[in-house]
């Protein structure tokens, strides 16, 4: 009888021993302390390094998107300017890019042109380690070259392409960028703010790709007498896979964007700012094909693909302030702008063989000015004067450079129809 009692009393003595040695534990969790100096440090200098492998993941996505997009002839081209534009914006950066950038006095428009150098001497002022800082944002540079180059694929030299990607990474794009994240005109005194990347990145490269786009000219029977006639797509699965990359990846770059890491407010907020970057990616995708259902009876795959990077790109601005819904909303709203633009485009004769001016340029506008909306610390005229002036300033600088470009080396690659010639006969050299 005694052994029964003992056996049934056994797992009942077994949870009570349990539950007490796990009281202290679920007290000290919920009494959490603040992470040391050095805890701090570790985890925001990691986050800077995660985020600048995400920047380039994106890039690779991007690549991958185009070479889906191009004819199969093209594809290897696609890869070179990818990784030559990627070389050039390094030294670029490290020249003069990075303290354009953040060397800009507070509330003004030009930093000094000084190249970069590793300082973590007083590790402890920073917060973070220079390096990891300097590589995080050298991936947003090349991200935004990447960006240009899909608009005019398929019909640019190299050797140009990666002329202009030096001024873009160590000139346009740092300029720009300082007046929103580096403390310029725009931020301190017009109260402008884009914390992911919204018009820093996405629409400068837009608005750099608009005047690469209108210096080059169309593709190689892109456009004829009537309709346009659509290039023909070698692997849209593979831009599809590119397009999830890129939409992925655009969320950690937005996460890095965002600073630091190391408290428990910063990770709430780091979680709100992963849901709302994928509920607006959705909403851009799920938006683009119903719209395409509509009007055309199909679902098309090439606006869902694009719909999903509008949809992060499009909640950039101010990825933290929106409620669930608003970020489905303004996701959608993106969706519907990388649907209806590219038909316009073409009747301009705008040949964008990336989709960047709608995906980019459109909704990274609309993403920046849309902010004000979710929240009153961003005021509206404000985010109306630094989007033109960051769209108007790399819009033009870079027409500028491609035009000198055109007039003086040439900026077209071979016509495609003489990359495979008859029998006997020598091929062209193609894409610079």
């Amino acid at each position: 009888m005694r052994a029964n009692f003992a056996r049934l009393l056994r797992p009942i003595m077994l949870g009570v021993s349990v539950c007490a040695g796990l009281a202290p534990a679920v007290a000290a969790a919920q009494d959490m302390s603040q992470a040391s100096d050095v805890t701090r440090f570790v985890l925001d200098s990691g986050m800077l390094i995660i985020a600048g492998i995400a920047g380039l993941v994106a890039i690779a996505g991007f690549t991958l998107k185009d070479i889906g997009l191009a004819r199969t002839q093209n594809a290897p081209q696609v890869c070179l300017r990818a990784i030559g534009g990627l070389g050039v914006c390094v030294f670029a950066f490290w020249a003069v890019g990075y303290n354009l950038l953040f060397g800009i006095e507070e509330g003004g428009f030009l930093g000094p042109f000084e190249s970069w150098a590793l300082m973590d001497d007083n590790p402890g002022d920073t917060g973070r380690a220079s390096g990891a800082h300097w590589f995080f944002h050298m991936t947003l540079a090349a991200l935004g070259a990447v960006i240009v180059s899909s608009a005019i694929s398929e019909r640019v030299r190299l050797w140009p392409f990666l002329f202009f990607t030096a001024l873009w990474a160590g000139l346009i794009y740092p300029i720009g960028a300082s007046w929103v994240w580096g403390g310029g005109y725009f931020a301190e005194e017009w109260s402008f703010r884009d914390a992911g990347g919204a018009a820093a990145v996405h629409l400068s490269a837009g608005a750099a790709a608009l005047a690469a786009i209108i210096v080059i000219g169309p593709r190689s029977g892109r456009f004829g007498h009537g309709p346009s006639r659509p290039q023909v797509s070698t692997a849209l699965p593979l831009s599809a896979f590119g397009a999830l990359l890129s939409a992925a990846a655009l969320i950690v770059v937005i996460l890095g964007l965002l600073g630091p890491i190391s408290s428990v407010e910063a990770a709430i907020t780091a979680g709100a700012v992963a849901a709302n970057g994928l509920v607006a990616s959705a909403g851009g995708a799920l938006a683009a094909m119903f719209l395409t259902q509509t009007v055309y009876r199909r679902t098309g795959l090439v606006s869902a693909i694009t719909g999903i990077v509008a949809g992060v790109i499009s909640i950039a601005a101010d990825p933290v302030s929106p409620a669930l819904w608003q970020a489905a909303m303004i996701g959608a709203i993106g969706g519907v702008i990388v649907t209806v633009t590219p038909p316009f485009l073409d009747r301009l004769h705008l040949d964008d063989a990336g989709f960047v001016i709608a995906g980019h340029c459109f909704c990274g506008g609309w993403g920046t000015i849309v902010a004000f909306w979710m929240t009153e610390r961003i005021w509206l005229p404000g985010q109306l004067l630094g989007t033109a002036a960051i769209a108007g300033f790399s819009f033009l600088m870079s027409l500028l450079i491609w035009t000198a470009l055109k007039y003086t080396i040439g900026v077209r690659s071979a016509p495609l129809e003489t990359l495979h010639p008859p029998e006997g006969q020598k091929p062209a050299a193609a894409n610079g």
